[in-house]
């Protein structure tokens, strides 16, 4: 790995951060859920319109219909990451979604493309153990962590769907076909989620805001992976984001409101970053 695509994978970790906690800000201003991620949507589109001008390779229908797939499981797996947002902390959101990278590994044992080792079942007892830990919480609010929980698993395994599905898709079209056609795609999916009232007046600065810096780091993300064809190391460096949520929530976010209980949520995200590293490095 070169050190730019280092420094933009790490950039777009702490962007990503930075962005869910301006998206988790707007929602507690009373944004709907729906308009929040119609705005990111078109902002994904938006920041991916340019890339049409470079390194296009040839049209192929094959690999155009995997990156419009790619764009489909991205789509849903905004708005389970949006729910799972309105309900949990940034702190349990986060590091959670950061799980993608994981599953794509054991997604690759589990279909016999690689050895079972010891080492996974390490990663394996690390990234439970982390899970827990990040869902510590008032007792008075463990159904809500538990139903943002499981909404972060199911964005996570649809963006790891959406990853493996960029890789396959790169090498025909190259990256001037593929990112524009993923998040175009993305963006004409929005109006089947129906009506989007507007958000108070209130919200919309944090959400035009989040919607802008999230826009940015996932086309940069897809962009990076589709010009050096390195999913594997671009996402073990993207999955510090885990780290930066938990810090950021805790100190920008809702602060005393999970001071007490970020310690444990921040060994919790260092575990999760730890199985995903030991997996990966094991492939």
């Amino acid at each position: 790995m070169t050190p730019i695509v280092f420094i933009c994978a790490a950039g777009a970790a702490s962007l990503y951060a930075a962005g869910s906690l301006q998206i988790k800000r707007s929602l507690t201003a009373g944004a709907p859920k729906r308009r929040a991620i119609a705005v990111t949507n078109f902002a994904m589109a938006l920041w991916a319109l340019p890339l049409f001008f470079i390194s296009r390779g040839d049209f192929e229908l094959t690999a155009w219909l995997t990156a419009v797939g790619a764009g489909i499981a991205l789509f849903l797996g905004r708005i389970l990451a949006v729910q799972a947002l309105d309900l949990g902390d940034l702190s349990i959101v986060g590091p959670l979604l950061g799980m993608k990278t994981l599953l794509v590994a054991i997604f690759s044992f589990s279909t016999g493309q690689a050895e079972l080792t010891g080492w996974l079942w390490i990663a394996s007892i690390a990234a439970t153990a982390g899970v827990i830990l990040i869902q510590r919480g008032p007792k008075r609010l463990t159904k809500s962590r538990r139903a943002a929980a499981c909404y972060a698993s199911g964005a996570s395994i649809l963006f790891a769907l959406c990853d493996i599905l960029v890789v396959e898709a790169r090498g025909q079209l190259g990256i001037g076909w593929l990112s524009p056609t993923l998040f175009l795609t993305v963006a004409l999916l929005v109006p089947l989620m129906g009506k989007h009232p507007n958000a108070p007046s209130e919200a919309r600065k944090p959400m035009y805001l989040g919607s802008a810096i999230m826009g940015f780091q996932t086309t940069l993300v897809i962009l990076i992976i589709g010009l050096t064809g390195q999913a594997v190391m671009v996402n073990i460096v993207y999955s510090s984001r885990a780290l930066w949520t938990v810090v950021v929530d805790r100190y920008y976010g809702r602060g005393e409101g999970v001071a007490a209980f970020f310690r444990w949520r921040l060994i919790g995200a260092a575990l999760l970053v730890a199985a995903i590293a030991i997996v990966i490095f094991q492939r």
